[in-house]
């Protein structure tokens, strides 16, 4: 039960932030006067389809997401390269900044709702005195409200007995621990979260909301600058790592979940100004090159270029996913 709860918050996890993209592309095309052919809610097969005022809206069997079809933006034929450059640019723009959107809402719904000072369990490591005692990501450590007395209490106690309130899934439990000794001090093998910060009023909110998102864009930059110039990809993760990380949101609370939407949003925002093809950096990209050349691109070229990338991303991120599975065990 437990498996399928999480299944159906990914669900709508995905759901709202990709489908929150594509309605970027679709009503930025609807408000720039361009054909919208259809607006698919999520990927196909089709199951049924209805048209309206010159657009198909569909409803597709897999729950991923959705698409929309914009004949103006296939920069392969030449009606295509009579639309003017900024328009298909503003169309391919508007994905990301839904993403931007969705992420400055999530934060600013965290900040008007506040939460009550409190020490998590972020995560567990396998096998240590925590994970043998019961302790799991997502419980609340009660009677701490910062990190740093708890460290202190558990670094003091290497090999001594320590009883813990834990807060887990609704229950209260007490948990015994015995603090095995590392470097000196006691360790129980446990990545702490600290949280809590008062309720804001509603415009205060959207500020502070606003200063959150710029505050892990720059993070995110960084630690994609730090990824690509060291050549190491093992801080990234794969759909069983969203999984893993959506459960733990989930066990924790709202705020917890709202904060992942808004960290996973800003992160596709930034994947996806990536100049490459099939991605909406890649096609702004492809329209430059149009309009260096002064004549559309081959769609046997832009065909070839897309099923590289394609093919590059299948394999990196099957290279996550097994990564991601190595993790579990």
């Amino acid at each position: 039960m437990e498996f399928i709860s999480t299944a159906l918050l990914i669900i709508v996890f995905f759901a709202v932030l990709i489908l929150g993209h594509e309605v970027g592309h679709f009503a930025a095309s609807k408000l720039l006067k361009l054909k919208v052919e259809e607006f698919g809610f999520g990927l196909p097969p089709k199951i049924f389809g209805k048209k309206w005022r010159g657009t198909e809206y569909s409803l597709n069997a897999i729950p991923f997401g959705g698409f929309v079809k914009v004949p103006a933006l296939d920069y392969s034929t030449e009606d295509s390269f009579n639309i003017p450059m900024w328009k298909k640019v503003v169309v391919f723009s508007s994905g990301v900044i839904m993403n931007f959107l969705i992420a400055w809402v999530a934060f600013s719904v965290i900040f008007m709702i506040g939460t009550p000072k409190g020490v998590y369990v972020g995560g567990v490591l396998k096998d240590s005195p925590a994970a043998r005692a019961g302790i799991s990501p997502g419980d609340e450590l009660l009677g701490f409200d910062s990190i740093t007395p708890l460290i202190s209490l558990i670094n003091s106690n290497s090999g001594n007995k320590l009883t813990f309130e834990v807060g887990h899934q609704g229950e209260t439990l007490n948990i015994d621990v015995i603090p095995e000794e590392d470097g000196g001090v006691g360790k129980i093998g446990v990545e702490l979260i600290e949280s809590g910060f008062p309720r804001e009023g509603f415009f205060q909110s959207f500020w502070s909301g606003l200063k959150a998102v710029w505050s892990f864009v720059a993070r995110i930059v960084g630690a994609f600058a730090s990824m690509f110039s060291h050549g190491d990809f093992t801080g990234s993760t794969g759909p069983i790592g969203i999984f893993s990380a959506v459960q733990v949101a989930k066990d924790m609370g709202l705020v917890y979940f709202l904060q992942l939407m808004g960290v996973v949003s800003l992160n596709l925002m930034i994947v996806n100004f990536f100049p490459l093809p099939a991605l909406d950096g890649g096609h702004i990209m492809f329209l430059l090159v149009e309009k260096i050349r002064r004549k559309p691109i081959s769609k046997k070229v832009i065909s070839r270029v897309n099923s590289i990338c394609y093919t590059a991303l299948l394999v990196l991120m099957f290279i996550i996913t097994i990564r991601d599975i190595i993790k579990l065990f």
